[in-house]
């Protein structure tokens, strides 16, 4: 992703951005974990699996799979989400995301 100001053009690598929603899903209330639908990436993803982030002219669009607590309300979870990475990513980089979609992927029943 390229930023660009007067005083130049700033390059962001697509991890970095993965990480900033991550921090921002950490301090997400009622969100349990990261899962992803992906076979591979669900073993072998890291801390980061289940963030799916396509940058294109139109903008950045966000895809997370997150797995949310017993006894939460899915849709206030899933808009507390979206408002706080979004309001993130207007503090960090100075922009929106075009979209950011939340797939829950399970309840956690413990």
């Amino acid at each position: 992703m390229k930023i660009v100001n007067p005083l130049g053009e700033i390059t962001v690598h697509i991890n970095v951005l993965k990480h900033l929603v991550y921090q921002s899903l950490l301090e997400s209330y009622g969100l349990v974990r990261m899962d992803d639908v992906n076979i591979i990436s669900k073993y072998l993803g890291g801390e980061e699996k289940g963030i799916h982030i396509r940058d294109d002219e139109d903008g950045i669009f966000i895809d997370v799979y997150p797995v949310i607590s017993y006894g939460m309300k899915i849709d206030q979870v899933a808009l507390n989400v979206q408002e706080y990475v979004n309001y993130k990513f207007e503090e960090m980089l100075g922009m929106k995301p075009v979209e950011i979609n939340i797939h829950i992927l399970g309840i956690k029943l413990d």
